[in-house]
Formats: C-alpha cells, sequence, structure tokens
C-alpha cells in the first residue's frame, strides 16, 4: 500500500512537470512572436548549464531595470523624460494586451531602459516570466504577482477569473513609481499591504507637486473597480498628449 501511495505521488508529481514543461513552451513560442518597439525582444530558451533549468535570451538594454535608475539619485529624470518613458510602457503594454496577453507582474522592476540617448529615453516591458494568454474575456489568475502591485481581484478571492485590468492597476502604482523614484509601501509589513488592497484601504500617498493630469490618470489606473479603469489605447493616448504639452515647458 505505501509503495502504491508512493508511486501515485510519483506519477502525479511527473503529470504536473510534463504540463507546466507544455505550458512554458506553448507560451513561450506565443512570446517569440511579439515584436513591438516597446516590448523587450525574446530570442530564445536555453538550457542553464548541464541539466540545468530553463533560461530565456532576450535583448539587452543597457541600463537595466527602470527599478535600477529611479534609485540612481545622480541620473536626473526631468518631468519630460518621465513622460515619456510612462508613454513608452503604455504603448507597449497596449500592444500586448491587442495579443491577449496579460503580464501579471508589471513594475519598474521590469521595465527596461536606455538612456543613451540624453533626449530621448528609450523603455520597454520586459519578464513575461508570470504572463498568462487570454481567452475569451477572461483569464485564470490565482495569487500571481508582485504584492504592492497586484490589483484587489487578484487577492480577495472573489473568483478565480480575472480581466486585463489587472495590469492598469499595476501600471497605476507604477506610475506612481515613475513620479516619486520610490518604492510603493516599503516599510509595512505584508499583512498590511495585502488588507489595505483587498479592503480598498490602501494606495501610495500622492505629493503635492504631481500634476492634476497625472494624478487623475494614476487614480484611475488603481481603481477598486477594474471597470472603471481605463485601457492601455487609452492610457497612451493621455500620456502622449501630456507628454506633446510638456515639449514646450522648461524641464523640472
Amino acid at each position: 500500500m505505501e509503495n502504491g501511495g508512493e508511486l501515485m505521488l510519483q506519477s502525479n508529481a511527473l503529470k504536473k512537470v510534463v504540463s507546466q514543461t507544455v505550458e512554458f513552451w506553448r507560451e513561450a513560442d506565443i512570446l517569440s512572436k511579439l515584436h513591438h518597439p516597446n516590448v523587450v525582444a525574446f530570442y530564445g530558451v536555453v538550457q542553464d548549464g548541464p541539466g540545468g533549468t530553463l533560461a530565456t535570451v532576450t535583448e539587452y538594454m543597457v541600463n537595466g531595470s527602470l527599478r535600477h535608475v529611479l534609485l540612481c539619485k545622480d541620473r536626473h529624470l526631468d518631468r519630460r523624460k518621465r513622460l515619456i518613458i510612462a508613454m513608452d510602457a503604455a504603448f507597449g503594454m497596449e500592444y500586448l494586451h491587442s495579443k491577449n496577453i496579460v503580464h501579471f507582474d508589471l513594475k519598474c522592476d521590469n521595465l527596461l531602459v536606455n538612456l543613451k540617448d540624453p533626449a530621448r529615453p528609450i523603455c520597454k516591458v520586459g519578464d513575461f516570466g508570470l504572463s498568462k494568454i487570454k481567452r475569451n474575456t477572461l483569464v485564470t489568475g490565482g495569487v500571481r504577482g508582485t504584492l504592492p502591485w497586484m490589483a484587489p481581484e487578484l487577492l480577495n478571492g472573489s473568483s478565480n477569473k480575472v480581466s486585463e485590468k489587472v495590469d492598469v492597476f499595476s501600471f497605476g502604482i507604477v506610475l506612481w513609481e515613475i513620479l516619486t523614484g520610490e518604492e510603493p509601501y516599503a516599510n509595512m509589513h505584508y499583512g498590511a499591504i495585502i488588507g489595505g488592497i483587498v479592503n480598498n484601504t490602501l494606495r501610495p500617498p500622492v505629493p503635492n507637486y504631481c500634476d492634476p493630469e497625472w494624478r487623475l490618470l494614476m487614480e484611475q489606473c488603481w481603481a477598486p473597480d477594474p471597470m472603471a479603469r481605463p485601457c492601455f489605447t487609452e492610457i497612451a493616448r493621455r500620456l502622449r498628449v501630456m507628454s506633446t504639452a510638456a515639449q514646450s515647458k522648461p524641464p523640472k
């Protein structure tokens, strides 16, 4: 009986590994077909050493993650550049959603930048490790993502199906990161963060220097109701308008 139980457990574990491997390659194939100037190019999959885990090969972005750049206080990003970076990220996400891909882990750590041109930074969406392919109008959610950026519907357990608007919620937090250069809820315990997000009583504090247009967009993105959040086409359009207006103003 013990041997039978052990074999059953091993069989179930093997089925799970096979299922995960098939899913990995299926999604890798889809990601390899993505081509957009604001999405990090996906070149393929390699084995990380003999018998090692699989690793993805992607485009190299010279300045690394946007989080790293924001932490480098000596690298000044004026309002115009921050708007361009946010707009690029929105264009990348608009493209992913047009391909029915939900990212699930959108944050500044997963936005990669190239600042070689001092006049025009480039930002691209990367790290698709948690991405899911959307079918019909909803996608299987579950608890996936990084806590401060996770939408309430991913945490409250009300449904296992969520829409692509979980990425829009995350983008609202990203806008706050780009604005402040800080990490959300850095000094809070995880339990308090979960409770605050689920109860919709917690959002990052908006500084007084935030422009009204940026604040409105940011707060609409992290709205409790997914249906009230704008789509990325609308987000990109509004950021483009804000960016164009900033061109004629002196840097802040």
